[in-house]
């Protein structure tokens, strides 16, 4: 019977850690557009294009944000980053045009193809620059947020809320999801 108390407390604190790790690092840096610190360049992570080459309302929902901040004068640079390979389309060529029709100027959009996934995309943006703000769906800020802290980005971040935008079953479905890539994030860095 011990045996089996002692493999249940491994396997909490397996579990457990991780997700204290992300609330940790993210603590006091998860905000909205009106207080979030004034930064130079904000990251925003790709979550798929559509098959007509149009954001996904996920993604969208992060590019509005995006838009918000940079109107706001928040930021003054977007790097929009992402797979160069989805559906068929570019995510960041994709992000771009988005923004472009939101009158978001050229010269202040960044395209980063080699953002796959959230690690890529915060390893990318520390190779030049110490400051950021994440750019994501609440569901992932924590995450993200803690990344990018691990690689040396001082980075606060900005969520869409997928859920408030009627898209309650793929950010429940998300959120789960998230709670495993936060294990995955903490016990298998790169």
């Amino acid at each position: 019977m011990r045996v089996v108390w002692v493999f249940l407390g491994v396997l909490a604190g397996f579990l457990v850690i991780p997700l204290l790790w992300a609330q940790g690092r993210s603590a006091g840096r998860v905000r909205g557009v009106e207080d979030v610190p004034a930064n130079d360049v904000a990251l925003v992570l790709g979550a798929g294009v559509r098959w007509d080459g149009a954001p996904s309302r996920i993604l969208q929902g992060r590019l509005d944000v995006a838009r918000d901040l940079f109107r706001a004068g928040k930021v003054r640079r977007i790097i929009v980053s992402g797979s160069p390979e989805s559906r068929g389309h570019s995510e960041p060529v994709t992000m771009a045009n988005y923004l472009l029709s939101q009158d978001i100027p050229q010269e202040s959009l960044v395209l980063d193809e080699s953002g796959v996934d959230t690690y890529s995309s915060c390893r990318r943006a520390a190779e030049e620059h110490g400051s950021l703000t994440v750019v994501t769906t609440r569901f992932h800020l924590r995450r993200s947020i803690a990344l990018a802290r691990r690689l040396g980005i001082d980075a606060y971040g900005v969520g869409h809320d997928a859920a408030a935008e009627g898209l309650r079953r793929v950010n429940a479905r998300a959120t789960r999801r998230e709670h495993l890539a936060t294990i995955k994030a903490f016990w298998l860095p790169r």
